[in-house]
């Protein structure tokens, strides 16, 4: 089979959320794997709302994902919570 060096192939798993099911072993072997950072909420908060018009969107944006973070960590760890980026993007 004849390779096209300016074509490139990637796979994105979240294993983590419900429904989702790990590679398997011989397709994992095929790729080579890649580290991603946590995004930074509060940066991204911030952008969605100068977006939208909110001239204090820093002060709002912290204000903000404060408010997730401790509901985060205080309320239960039951499933039907999601705490993730399209959560937030979502809510905003």
């Amino acid at each position: 089979m004849a390779l096209d060096t300016s074509c490139g192939l990637f796979i994105t798993m979240n294993p983590g959320y419900l429904g989702r099911t790990e590679l398997p072993e011989s397709l994992k072997m095929l790729f080579r794997p890649v580290t991603v950072m946590v995004p930074d909420l509060e940066l991204i908060c911030e952008n969605m709302l100068m977006a939208e018009g909110f001239v204090s969107a820093k002060v709002l944006a912290k204000k903000f994902v404060t408010l997730y973070m401790l509901l985060k960590d205080l309320l239960s760890k039951q499933e039907h919570y999601d705490w993730g980026l399209r959560a937030i993007k979502s809510v905003l």
